[in-house]
């Protein structure tokens, strides 16, 4: 038996709904890396409350939402399936070009200035890093990567 296309449909609606909601959680993650953006610790260095609630629910829309999203095939119709496959061979150029254009830059970087500390903007990325942190950003970023180049091939075909 299949399902009411009124059901359907809404599926289909909640998709994009869903979506903007990463785009906006996205674009909230993002902000965050401003240097302007500064949240208040209070003097006992307790990070407050309402910073926790709004950190874990960007953490449930980037860790769970956004992957799910990329995995719901029942809920993309013929357009959504498009831009699901338009964006991941956006992607793929993305995976393969970033690293080794980092590679590259970083390299002109220090035969240029050759330290036993990495230069500006590099020490930047030197912070301590472990495997598991890691991993968890890249996942993190991957997705919210889908999600920018989705709703970004959405809106230009909507222009």
């Amino acid at each position: 038996m299949s399902k009411p296309a009124s059901d359907t449909k809404l599926a289909y609606r909640a998709y994009f709904w869903m979506m903007d909601l990463c785009l906006i959680a996205g674009i909230l993650i993002l902000l965050s890396f401003l240097p302007i953006i500064e949240f208040v610790v209070d003097s006992s260095g307790e990070i407050p409350t309402w910073y926790l609630v709004y950190g874990y629910l960007l953490l449930f829309v980037s860790f769970i939402l956004a992957p799910s999203l990329m995995l719901a095939r029942f809920m993309r119709d013929e357009y959504a399936e498009q831009l699901f496959r338009r964006t991941t061979i956006v992607l793929i150029y993305v995976a393969v070009a970033v690293p080794w254009a980092i590679f590259v830059v970083a390299t002109i970087v220090y035969i240029a200035n050759p330290t036993d500390k990495a230069p500006y903007p590099f020490n930047l990325f030197m912070g301590e890093v472990t495997w598991w942190s890691a991993a968890a950003s890249l996942f993190k970023y991957f997705c919210l990567a889908f999600v920018f180049v989705f709703q970004f091939l959405r809106w230009r075909d909507g222009r």
